[in-house]
């Protein structure tokens, strides 16, 4: 996916985008303190992984689509890992 795909995704998912570190990822977040990251390694490629994250109960969790906010919120409770966790 390019760039701009994941950002269309990322919109059509009902997810705001977050300019502030567009140089290394995409951040998508929601009203719920969930967000979605595409790292610059996820550009280009045809198997993108994306991190969403629980910031309030700091869970993450890795997905390959694109959720809704809902449906993340929903994965990261029955799947999420600590942050500590779940960084590689």
């Amino acid at each position: 996916m390019s760039l701009e795909e994941i950002e269309r995704g990322f919109t059509s998912a009902g997810w705001r985008l977050d300019g502030s570190f567009s140089e290394y990822m995409v951040i998508g977040y929601a009203d719920d303190g969930v967000s979605i990251l595409a790292s610059k390694e996820a550009w280009g490629t045809d198997d993108p992984l994306f991190e969403l994250i629980d910031h309030e109960r700091d869970l993450t969790y890795a997905v390959q689509e694109i959720p809704t906010p809902r449906q993340a919120q929903q994965l990261l409770q029955e799947h999420g890992l600590p942050f500590e966790e779940g960084e590689d």
